[in-house]
């Protein structure tokens, strides 16, 4: 599709073949798509939201991050884009950064399953396992409209299993961990937790992005 062409669709228009395309998988047209509606006067902050979980689709994380922020700077109580920036933060090894993202969650209802998340994830980065298992768990049966997103929580939960059963992280629940190995002190299992989602990565979030 040609610059001219595109100049021609107005911001609905854009952001339906930006889901359309991304839902086919054609990261590159959904960028072109995004891009466009991003640049205009009356971009919104579903637009850059948008954009930023393509980037961070194809692993573009820096650009993804400036996307969720510009979300947020349009639009503060966009939370699901808050929860995926406090994410990018969180798998980037910024936890602080991370933790005073997801804080403005706890202002949402109280079986809000975001507000659930980002509890649950603030638990984690203050290395309170259980409590932060029992949270996410809590958000995932909360949570009955954005499947890939209890996916991505399923995976941090069974980390978190995995960390407290004294097993490395990936190691499949239930296996042993051989005798000649020493088992993880305490607080060793903690700061393990405070970094068990750097390598688990939020799926873009095209089918849902009511806040």
């Amino acid at each position: 599709m040609t610059s001219t062409t595109l100049s021609m669709l107005d911001q609905a228009e854009l952001m339906q073949l930006a889901l359309n395309a991304s839902g086919a998988d054609d990261s590159g047209a959904a960028l072109g798509y995004l891009k466009e509606a991003v640049s205009r006067p009356d971009a919104s902050g579903i637009a850059h939201y948008l954009l930023g979980a393509e980037y961070a689709q194809i692993k573009m994380y820096e650009r993804a991050v400036g996307e969720m922020e510009a979300a947020l700077a349009l639009d503060p109580t966009l939370s699901i884009a808050r929860l995926q920036l406090g994410l990018l933060w969180l798998t980037g090894g910024g936890v602080e950064q991370a933790a005073l993202v997801f804080a403005p969650l706890d202002e949402l209802a109280a079986g809000d399953p975001l507000r659930l998340f980002g509890r649950g994830l603030r638990h984690m980065i203050g290395e309170e396992l259980a409590d932060a298992r029992a949270c996410l768990q809590e958000g995932i049966r909360a949570n009955l409209s954005n499947a890939p997103l209890n996916v991505d929580m399923q995976r941090i939960v069974n980390e978190l299993e995995r960390i407290e059963a004294g097993q490395p992280a990936g190691m499949p629940a239930g296996a042993v961990v051989p005798a000649a190995e020493p088992a993880e002190q305490p607080e060793e299992q903690a700061e393990e937790a405070a970094g068990g989602a750097h390598h688990l990565f939020l799926s873009a979030y095209t089918g849902n992005t009511a806040p």
